[in-house]
């Protein structure tokens, strides 16, 4: 398998510790975080969310290995939703 650059990007409740919790299932599954961006306030749809973040993450992986790294990643209690945008377009 080869391993390749994927973009995750996770929307998470504002509440300590959440990130913590969210870098150690990275840590627990082998995985090395490339690059992290989070963005506090995130707007959803026309309203802007306060109690929202928004945490983008580039590892390296096989596909499977970051589709099973996504299903940990949402069943933190606190993690929204998580989308891997590695194939979608870009500007």
């Amino acid at each position: 398998m080869t391993e390749t650059k994927h973009i995750l990007v996770a929307l998470l409740a504002d509440k300590p510790g959440v990130l913590n919790r969210m870098a150690s299932v990275f840590r627990r599954r082998g995985f090395n975080i490339e690059s992290v961006n989070v963005i506090d306030t995130v707007s959803v749809g026309d309203e802007e969310s306060t109690n929202l973040t928004r945490v983008t993450i580039v590892v390296s992986g096989s596909k499977s290995m970051v589709v099973q790294l996504k299903k940990q990643l949402e069943k933190i209690v606190d993690v929204v939703k998580v989308s891997d945008i590695s194939v979608e377009e870009k500007v």
